[in-house]
């Protein structure tokens, strides 16, 4: 059936389903991109351990490599999300993948020592990683059915610790062959990618009718849909044809819902990062066991951020993300609680402290399957990964805030690993429960996006779309 261009204000061909091939593989483009960006982004931790002793790095100059990395991310995240809104997604998805992946491989060029050198290129490394989930989480979110939208933009981020299983696969396997310059020059293999990747990604549709490309757009969607591009009929150019923006007129014109995105992403980021940063140190004291032994013990936690990601991505197109997240904050909060009091109280020989973060990070952790695309939801097409890269960019420096005070309520000068004690566990992980509550009754003002088109969410229209008949 053909469609006179411009006559509604929906995209049918988008949000019919199911998905086809093509629309599959932009999603796996996008959760491939992420997975090998954080092996990249992983791999320092693991490089770091071979190479402090032969630098003779002071603690001082390790923490500078550990934390150049988070840098780059904020500053990617702000950067490229602005970017994105501007020369258009794809262009950016596509150099975020360059940059990081360059980097990672000219770390391994870095003359012996010269730990100044490796510091910066790590800020190079982050700087790419921010800008990913900032670029693609839009773009696949402007690419496929609104009923799904949660669900598939949540695939690109719930992958993410697979990257850091890499890593350490990587560097049990072959560091002590290859070396730490060979480990660092895997993180070249995402540039090959880029190749394939140019093939399949395609510039959103609603970023080009905002440019006036519209029969760019046409052809872009058809070639997803796998259609004759006279039958896609586009959004009226009124819905999405409105001025783009900078940060300053982010701020005056979507300041409550950047507030509720940048302090809702920083209370869950800052308490993931600490629970995360003393777990294994506290079972090695609590269960007297060997750092080895508590690591692999962290395997399970891992697993349960996975499956948290994959629940929560998939129930908040069913029950709304709003929902999903205050559960998530509530329920992880209480879970943290449940750590901090447990002591050395054992449950059917299992560490009730252990069982806490496990839970914490099913729920907690879990979170992160859709924080970063409910962020992209409440911001209007113009702006919408500026806006993203805004509150992804200044929540993530949770993870530098709450491994500090960590090391505060501890009475260490060592920001990064701070030496946990069991008398700060209760006080510490008390906090970390008290944000994630915070984050909940934030995320519980926020607007709820479930069910709605982005041209009725840029028309503040609060009625859900109504379920496309499929061509």
């Amino acid at each position: 059936m053909h469609h006179e261009p411009g006559t509604t204000a929906t995209i049918p061909a988008i949000e019919q389903t199911p998905l086809t091939r093509r629309q599959r593989m932009l999603v796996g483009a996008a959760v491939v991109s992420n997975t090998v960006e954080f092996f990249d982004f992983f791999i320092v931790g693991f490089i770091l351990s071979i190479v402090a002793g032969p630098w003779g790095l002071t603690f001082g100059e390790s923490a500078v490599i550990l934390l150049a990395g988070g840098l780059g991310t904020t500053l990617g995240a702000l950067f490229w999300g602005r970017v994105a809104d501007r020369i258009g997604r794809r262009p950016a998805f596509l150099w975020t993948v360059v940059v990081f992946s360059v980097a990672t491989g000219l770390c391994a060029a870095v003359p012996d020592g010269a730990w100044l050198l490796f510091a910066f290129l790590r800020v190079v490394v982050g700087f790419g990683v921010g800008g990913l989930p900032v670029v693609d989480i839009p773009l696949i979110s402007e690419f496929v059915p609104t009923k799904h939208r949660a669900r598939l933009a949540g695939l690109t981020v719930v992958f993410i610790p697979v990257g850091l299983f890499l890593g350490a696969q990587a560097s049990a396997a072959w560091g002590d062959d290859i070396g730490w310059r060979g480990l660092l020059l895997l993180g070249l293999i995402p540039v090959l990618l880029v190749f394939p990747i140019r093939m399949i990604v395609r510039e959103s549709p609603r970023w080009l009718i905002q440019q006036g490309r519209d029969e760019e757009a046409r052809v872009n969607v058809a070639w997803y849909r796998e259609m004759d591009p006279a039958d896609v009929v586009l959004p009226t150019r009124d819905a999405l044809d409105v001025p783009r923006t900078g940060y300053r007129e982010v701020w005056a014109k979507h300041r409550r819902v950047l507030v509720i995105a940048t302090v809702g992403s920083f209370c869950f980021i800052t308490a993931s990062a600490s629970v995360q940063a003393w777990g294994p140190t506290l079972l090695t004291q609590l269960l007297e066991i060997t750092p080895a032994q508590a690591a692999q013990m962290f395997v399970l936690v891992s697993a349960a951020s996975l499956v948290g990601r994959l629940i929560s991505s998939r129930l908040a197109d069913r029950v709304g993300r709003r929902a999903i997240m205050m559960v998530c904050g509530l329920v992880g909060a209480a879970f943290v609680t449940t750590s901090a009091l447990a002591g050395d109280v054992l449950v059917a020989g299992v560490s009730l402290f252990y069982l806490g973060v496990v839970g914490a990070f099913l729920f907690g952790d879990g979170s992160f399957g859709v924080i970063n695309t409910y962020s992209a939801e409440m911001f209007p097409s113009n702006v919408r990964a500026t806006g993203l890269g805004l509150a992804y960019g200044l929540g993530a420096l949770g993870k530098v805030f709450g491994p500090a005070l960590l090391a505060l309520v501890s009475g260490s000068s060592n920001l990064i690993t701070p030496q946990a004690t069991q008398d700060a566990v209760k006080p510490a992980f008390l906090i970390m429960a008290g944000l994630l509550v915070v984050g909940a009754l934030v995320y519980s003002r926020a607007p709820e996006t479930k069910g709605k088109t982005f041209e009725q969410l840029d028309a503040g229209n609060s009625t859900p779309a109504r379920e496309p008949v499929p061509a």
